[in-house]
């Protein structure tokens, strides 16, 4: 049983954090984790290694990737003797989605010595006591990491930590010998997820200046955080101090309580039919990501439900953004990560990608069924097969299709080795041939968008990194006049590209309209114009799509335009332990 308020004991070491005459440190060494290693478990799998941070700070020790590990076993301080003792560890729960029902509780259960004792919920940021079979179990929260703030679960692990303190009766303690505890987690559900994890500080009733800088410094963070948190949330209340935000009409294109997705990638077809492909999975970076399509008959005002677009075994599909043909066919760039990670499912992006990540596909049957290339777009002119698209490809007025796409070059004279390079298809995307380079930049990520103009010019824009101040996450632009056989050389804009690619569309009126976003502070989605060609562009008049993005596991915004000039831009973000594509509806006048 659970009982929730009130403190531990009236007792206080003023010295220490005992609370209790006598209490003793609850964590000595885990037993079933690596040496070094965090002890901690979760209902999903994790990729990637997860930065942990409680109260006092970066959790000390290595964060591993790991799978199938529901329970974690540690052994306490030896008993100092064998009367009651309390036993007091550091630790932290999470629980997505928070914002669900407080009742019916989310419980972990607790072992001694190999026999369950009690159970205690998971993600409660409140004091409480939980009692079973002679065993005491007091929490104090210390620290809230909310969900509406920081990154995705699969890097920043949200929930709350503080102090677990467990009263052992005295006859199941022997002076000198541990307790051997176990938490255990709640089998799988498909509506929520949970994670538990100790602190491996053998100091926790410890106070010392060194404790209190630690603590210190994560409140100041925390509190930076909240701050911005709270701007984001006030900015919503008064859009009218906002003059460049665009008005319309915003929904929510799709949603998920545990499953990860990212990023929206929108298409207009001729017959009026809007579709959204998006990327499904347990995390941010998954070897079973899937791809998903949905629907909208009525200018994105309601969609039908997600058909499985892409789902090969270990593949992690990433990307599709579907392009419609003249003959009706759908074709897409299928980009998948299989490739990078180790056989034990962990993420791993080394120096050799012998693995190709690129492969066409094409649909006759508007998306129904779909069929791949025999061979994978890799760039001949480097040992490796890595290539990454993100956006869609283009085609020319003679036929040809043309996509961007990353890969990695061996030169040594860039800071970075991400380079683009340019495929062409002269057979509706059944085939692909390399075409051409564009100009090495050192601070390129990539992830480029394309587009030909009216008058001929391609226009390429592409992300990079925040290297320095003068090119802090811009958008580098390059561009071909001669249908992507030869490239100009980088262009700086003013336009952010702060850790999320663009997006470029032609308007129906001619102008050529860049979707991009930032995920640095203020973290916002931006609309900007060129009135010739991409020669030039607006940055005086940027237009604000949104402004409450504070998860930096957000962004990747698309644009289309609809048969009746109405633009839809849609983008992927995580409130609430929830994962969401927002889109925005709003008139073509709001451009200015």
């Amino acid at each position: 049983m659970a009982q929730w308020g009130g403190s531990t004991t009236t007792f206080t070491d003023e010295m220490g954090n005992r609370r209790f005459p006598r209490e003793q440190e609850g964590f000595g060494r885990a037993l079933n984790v690596a040496e070094g290693e965090v002890p901690r478990c979760s209902s999903i799998f994790s990729a990637l290694p997860a930065n942990l941070a409680d109260f006092r700070g970066v959790v000390p020790g290595s964060t591993t990737a790991f799978r199938e590990r529901t329970a974690i076993t540690w052994e306490t301080s030896p008993a100092e003797s064998a009367e009651t003792t309390v036993f007091t560890w550091i630790g932290g729960s999470q629980l997505y989605p928070s914002m669900r029902p407080a009742y019916p509780f989310v419980a972990a259960t607790l072992s001694v010595n190999g026999v369950p004792r009690l159970q205690f919920s998971l993600g409660c940021a409140e004091i409480y006591t939980a009692t079973g079979d002679g065993f005491t179990l007091w929490f104090e929260p210390r620290r809230l990491l909310s969900l509406v703030e920081d990154g995705d679960r699969s890097f920043a692990p949200h929930g709350v930590s503080g102090f677990y303190r467990l009263q052992a009766p005295g006859e199941m303690l022997t002076a000198g010998e541990p307790l051997q505890i176990t938490v255990e987690l709640p089998p799988a559900q498909q509506d929520y997820v949970c994670s538990y994890y100790i602190s491996p500080r053998t100091d926790a009733l410890q106070i010392s200046l060194a404790t209190h800088r630690d603590e210190i410094a994560q409140l100041q963070a925390d509190v930076v955080q909240l701050k911005r948190s709270h701007e984001m949330l006030y900015a919503q209340v008064y859009p009218e101090l906002f003059p460049n935000r665009v008005q319309g009409e915003r929904s929510i294109l799709h949603m998920s309580e545990t499953r990860h997705m990212h990023p929206p990638c929108l298409t207009t077809m001729r017959n009026g039919e809007i579709v959204l492909t998006f990327r499904d999975g347990a995390t941010h970076l998954d070897v079973n990501g899937r791809m998903l399509l949905k629907r909208s008959h009525d200018n994105g005002r309601t969609w039908n439900a997600p058909q499985v677009l892409f789902d090969l075994p270990r593949a992690d599909h990433r990307c599709a953004p579907i392009v419609e043909l003249p003959n009706g066919d759908w074709v897409t760039l299928d980009y998948r990560a299989g490739g990078e990670y180790n056989e034990d499912d962990t993420y791993w992006m080394g120096d050799v990608h012998d693995a190709p990540t690129l492969w066409s596909a094409w649909s006759t049957d508007r998306g129904a069924h779909w069929s791949f290339g025999d061979e994978p777009l890799v760039n001949p002119q480097v040992p490796n097969r890595y290539a990454e698209a993100e956006r869609h490809m283009i085609r020319l007025p003679n036929g040809r299709l043309l996509a961007a796409a990353n890969f990695f070059s061996p030169n040594p004279d860039t800071n970075r080795n991400v380079q683009i390079a340019i495929y062409a298809s002269d057979d509706n995307a059944r085939h692909w041939s390399y075409l051409a380079s564009l100009p090495a930049f050192p601070h390129l990520v990539g992830e480029p968008t394309l587009l030909r103009g009216a008058k001929g010019r391609i226009v390429v824009l592409a992300r990079t990194v925040a290297a320095d101040i003068r090119c802090s996450g811009m958008l580098v632009q390059y561009n071909s006049e001669d249908d992507g056989q030869t490239w100009s050389d980088p262009i700086p804009t003013a336009m952010s590209s702060l850790s999320t690619p663009a997006h470029l569309i032609q308007l129906q009126d001619g102008r050529f309209l860049c979707t991009h976003a930032s995920r640095g502070y203020p973290a916002s989605i931006y609309v900007t114009v060129s009135e010739d060609q991409g020669a030039t562009w607006n940055t005086a008049n940027t237009k604000v799509i949104t402004n409450d993005i504070v998860s930096e596991d957000s962004t990747y915004p698309t644009t289309c335009q609809l048969a009746d000039g109405t633009l839809l831009t849609a983008w992927y973000g995580s409130l609430f332990g929830k994962f969401y594509i927002a889109g925005l509806r709003y008139a073509p006048g709001e451009l200015g």
